[in-house]
């Protein structure tokens, strides 16, 4: 099974799709501080394993990811 590893930041004031996401802890932190830190949550490492490119796309695709 394959691994995707990220960082995000939870938008605090706004939908989910506005979420900082970023293959790096470091590049999140920027995101986030250039963004308004205090619009969002602590930078937090998220892992995903899935099957196939499909069942990635049919994962990121779901509400699941952005709940």
């Amino acid at each position: 099974m394959a691994k995707l590893t990220y960082w995000k930041a939870e938008c605090l004031r706004d939908s989910s799709v506005y979420n900082v996401r970023a293959k790096t802890k470091k590049e999140a932190l920027a995101q986030r501080e250039e963004r308004g830190a205090e619009d969002f949550g602590e930078v937090e490492k998220v892992v995903i394993y899935y099957k196939d490119a499909f069942d990635l796309m049919d994962y990121v695709s779901s509400e699941a990811f952005y709940g």
